[in-house]
């Protein structure tokens, strides 16, 4: 619970206010309390010890110490530190000339640099030289100008220059623009026997062959020819590089090869079909024997069970009447 101040202590507060006042107007403060110095420990008073003695040996004058935990001043340290630095950098012979900016010592600089300044100059003198002789021993090389013929005198008149041509894609073509082409080509209206149908460049060789037997009929003139162009046209076509299909034995024989092939790849399919439909019958066949089989066993196992528990299945019971 919270605590009021008590009178009592209003009543000192105003009596040490009171006080104060009266010291105040009388002239007179409080005195204040001495502060205590610390004490050093052991261990720096035999450190501070050691070094008034390097100091005393150093100078070679003697410090009067004060009697008791009396320290010397601070400046006197400081002014004995001051002399041992001095004497060990005269000692080195680094330390500053006492009059650094006399006339002697600016004199010196100025020698100094002089003698710089001439040596600089000497040696710059001596390479000039030098270069020069080298270059009056050394006799410049001859550099043979060749006389560039211009590129239009160069060309041989006789040279073909080919151009850049700007070649444009195949346009689109529909069949019936295909097929005019196609007649286009042929040549003497003669359409030339190629392709691997074989029975339909069999049907034309007859059809031709029965064509031209019906003119010689009629007139041998016009029929040798007919004769003669069609020849003409299939060397045209062969010097081409077309391969010219027109003797019937050899398409008879093709025919019959193509056939025997297609005979035989629908021998292999059915082969194969049936090898298909075979394997697919054996592997149902077994799935369903291992399903019974699993079911079976199953169906085995609920038995087992029962029979542990005690139970009296009606299998048990024929078989022990027989």
């Amino acid at each position: 619970p919270f605590k009021g101040k008590s009178d009592a202590d209003l009543q000192g507060k105003k009596k040490k206010k009171l006080k104060k006042k009266n010291l105040k107007e009388n002239g007179k403060e409080e005195p204040l309390k001495p502060q205590q110095k610390p004490r050093a420990s052991p261990a720096a008073q035999k450190n501070l010890e050691k070094t008034k003695a390097t100091l005393q040996s150093l100078n070679g004058a003697t410090l009067q110490i004060p009697k008791g935990n009396a320290e010397p001043s601070f400046s006197t340290v400081d002014v004995l530190r001051k002399r041992l630095h001095e004497k060990i950098e005269e000692s080195r012979g680094q330390g500053a000339p006492k009059d650094a900016l006399s006339e002697a010592v600016m004199a010196k600089r100025a020698k100094r640099k002089m003698e710089r300044e001439r040596k600089k100059r000497k040696r710059k003198e001596f390479l000039i030289k030098k270069l020069a002789e080298q270059s009056a021993q050394e006799q410049p090389a001859e550099i043979k100008e060749e006389t560039i013929a211009p590129a239009s005198e160069k060309r041989v008149k006789a040279a073909v220059i080919f151009n850049k041509v700007e070649t444009v894609d195949k346009a689109y073509e529909t069949s019936i623009q295909a097929k005019i082409k196609r007649k286009k080509s042929e040549k003497g209206k003669i359409t030339p026997l190629t392709g691997k149908n074989y029975k339909q460049l069999l049907s034309r060789v007859e059809a031709r062959k029965e064509k031209l037997e019906k003119l010689r009929e009629k007139d041998e003139t016009k029929a040798s020819e007919m004769e003669k162009k069609i020849k003409w046209t299939n060397m045209l076509y062969k010097a081409e590089g077309i391969k010219i299909k027109d003797d019937e034995d050899q398409l008879r024989a093709s025919l019959k090869r193509k056939e025997k092939r297609r005979e035989q790849r629908k021998k292999k399919w059915e082969h194969r079909s049936e090898n298909v439909i075979e394997k697919m019958q054996q592997r149902q066949d077994k799935r369903k024997k291992n399903l019974q089989r699993r079911k079976k066993a199953k169906i085995e196992k609920k038995k087992d069970r029962a029979r542990k528990k005690g139970r009296i299945l009606p299998e048990d019971l024929k078989k022990a009447a027989v």
